[in-house]
C-alpha cells in the first residue's frame, strides 16, 4: 500500500533530491541539494510517496510566493510509475496547500521545444497528465528563471494554473485575484529583470484578461524568446 505524507526532515529531502529528482531533471531545471533545503527555511512544502516497506517512490514539492503556491517539483521512482504515485502525490498537494492558494502553478515543458527524452520523459504525455487534475496554460512567454547564480534561464516552457472548481474555465481567463497573484509571483522570480524578454513577459501578465488555455492548444502561446 502506498502512503503519502508531509516531510521537512533535511536528510531525507537530501536522499529524496539525490536518488530521485537529480536523475530525473534538466540540470538547468533542478536546484541544488543545498538550494532545496533553504527552501524549506522559508515555507516550501513536501509530500513523500512511500510503500509499505518504506522505499521512497516518489515526492512533490511546493513553494510559496504569496498568494500563489508553485508546484516546483512532482518526480516518480522509475520503478513506480504507472502505480498511482504520480496521480496520489497530485490529489494530496490540490487537496492540501493547493486548496487555499489563490492560484496553483506549475511550469510544464512546451512539447514543441523540449522533445521526447529516455529520462527527462514525453512532454505531451506530461501535459496530458496535468490535463486529468484541471491544467491550464496561461497565455504568457513563460521561462523558468536561472536556478543559481550563473545558470541559465529554461526556455520552452509553460505556465499552467490548476482550475479546481472549473470557474476558470468557465470565464476563459483568470479573475483580477488570480492575476494579481500570478503578477506576484512573476515579480519575485524576475526581481529586477529588464531585457526584452522579462518585458514581454511582464507586460503579457499586465493585460486586463489573461487568458487560460486547455492545455492542447498551447501552440497558441507565444514562445519566450521570439
Amino acid at each position: 500500500m502506498i502512503s503519502f505524507e508531509p516531510c521537512s526532515d533535511a536528510p531525507v529531502l537530501r536522499a529524496v533530491h539525490r536518488s530521485l529528482m537529480a536523475p530525473s531533471f534538466r540540470p538547468g531545471e533542478l536546484v541544488s541539494e543545498d538550494d532545496l533545503i533553504t527552501q524549506f527555511d522559508h515555507g516550501a512544502q513536501a509530500v513523500l510517496a512511500h510503500d509499505q516497506d518504506g522505499p521512497m517512490l516518489g515526492a512533490a514539492i511546493i513553494e510559496h510566493y504569496g498568494g500563489a503556491v508553485l508546484l516546483e517539483y512532482l518526480v516518480t521512482a522509475p520503478e513506480a510509475r504507472g502505480q498511482g504515485v504520480g496521480s496520489g502525490l497530485m490529489s494530496a498537494v490540490l487537496s492540501g496547500c493547493g486548496a487555499s492558494a489563490t492560484v496553483l502553478l506549475a511550469e510544464f515543458d512546451r512539447p514543441d521545444v523540449q522533445p521526447v527524452h529516455p529520462v527527462h520523459g514525453d512532454p505531451t504525455a506530461r501535459l496530458r497528465f496535468y490535463a486529468r487534475f484541471g491544467a491550464l496554460a496561461l497565455d504568457l512567454p513563460y521561462f523558468q528563471p536561472p536556478v543559481a547564480a550563473g545558470a541559465d534561464r529554461e526556455h520552452g516552457m509553460l505556465l499552467a494554473v490548476f482550475d479546481q472548481d472549473g470557474a476558470i474555465s468557465d470565464r476563459g481567463a483568470l479573475d483580477a485575484r488570480q492575476q494579481s497573484a500570478v503578477r506576484h509571483y512573476l515579480d519575485e522570480i524576475l526581481e529586477s529583470a529588464d531585457d526584452p524578454d522579462a518585458r514581454r513577459l511582464r507586460a503579457a501578465a499586465a493585460r486586463d484578461r489573461l487568458r487560460a488555455l486547455e492545455l492542447d492548444r498551447y501552440p497558441e502561446i507565444a514562445r519566450s524568446p521570439l
